[in-house]
């Protein structure tokens, strides 16, 4: 093995630390979301109401999104500085209905709080395609019209600049959120899913990926936490994706994990979480994960106590205390 891929194959470097005492304490600045969504009189906010809120506090809404914008007067004065909406609107010749970019579903967005031991997080989730690029354009990549691939139907943000956060808890203040796109879990087609699973149909899919993909990004989210790393590599993305598939399916399944990865396919989706390795190097970690993988449902089977919900953070320890060039060792007696 070489020193690049013994490199990529270590895990996480704090694994074997005490975890602290879970559930960790919220963030202040999760109070913000929680009384947005309240003030909807049914308490619960969507569609166009979101929009305007969100609208308020996050300007770049309001901007084109155009190659340069980032660089411009326009977003230094309207996300950097803050300046109110209206007065910019009104000098980039907007005005009604026009000052917000056209979405394609607004009526189907909505926005949630999801709770985590390891930290709640709000959630935006749309069913449009069209509608999820947009937003993760505007929040993520400060309005560029970065391309993005057909298969990504997820991003975890954080340090966006949210200007009501700013005018309650101070310039410092940051937001951190999930936008999801409601779609298959790597656009996986129903009929493409593991005969063990059983005959899932199109809607029963499309809420289990919806499941699977939030506890996915929470995993990652996790980790960062109690680890201080969310890494770009196969291991954190079967970690990830089991931690899901459990949530959603209630078993973790290596031929699901396969097919999710694209692991038949050259350049597949598994390619994403490879680079820095030679083309031999990421062959090589992909024999791996797959390996593990196997191993994984193999010690779930024989450990059944584990997929209960009750003992997920009990899994999460165990599986962040593996290596990828490693067998998969013994999974704990749950409690």
């Amino acid at each position: 093995m070489t020193a690049n891929l013994a490199s990529y194959c270590q895990g996480f470097a704090r694994a074997g630390e005490p975890w602290p005492e879970l559930p960790l304490e919220e963030e202040p600045e999760l109070d913000w979301w929680r009384r947005l969504i309240a003030s909807s009189p049914r308490g619960e906010l969507a569609g166009l109401p979101l929009l305007s809120a969100l609208g308020a506090a996050l300007p770049q809404l309001h901007l084109p999104q155009e190659e340069g914008i980032s660089h411009s007067e326009r977003y230094t004065a309207l996300v950097l500085r803050g300046e109110g909406t209206k007065a910019i609107r009104d000098s980039m010749g907007m005005s009604g209905e026009s000052a917000m970019p056209r979405w394609h579903q607004p009526e189907a967005l909505r926005l949630w709080v999801a709770a985590h031991p390891c930290g709640a997080m709000p959630v935006l989730e749309t069913p449009s395609r069209f509608d999820f690029v947009r937003m993760v354009r505007a929040l993520a990549h400060q309005g560029e019209p970065i391309p993005m691939a057909d298969g990504v139907h997820a991003q975890a943000i954080s340090g966006l600049i949210h200007w009501g956060l700013i005018h309650r808890f101070g310039r410092q203040s940051r937001a951190r959120l999930i936008v999801l796109h409601q779609a298959p879990y790597s656009s996986v087609a129903a009929g493409e899913l593991p005969a063990q699973l059983g005959e899932l149909g199109e809607q029963a899919w499309l809420a289990a990926s919806s499941t699977l993909r939030l506890e996915h990004e929470l995993t990652h989210l996790a980790t960062q936490r109690l680890l201080g790393e969310m890494r770009v590599n196969l291991l954190d993305e079967l970690i990830a994706d089991c931690m899901g598939m459990v949530a959603a399916l209630g078993c973790f399944s290596a031929e699901l994990f396969g097919c999710c990865l694209g692991s038949s396919k050259p350049g597949g989706r598994w390619s994403t979480y490879t680079v820095g390795l030679t083309a031999a190097e990421a062959n090589q970690a992909l024999e791996f994960v797959m390996a593990r993988a196997q191993e994984l449902e193999h010690q779930l089977r024989g450990r059944p106590a584990l997929l209960d919900s009750t003992n997920a953070m009990q899994r999460l320890q165990w599986l962040t205390r593996q290596q990828l060039d490693q067998p998969i060792h013994g999974a704990p007696t749950s409690h």
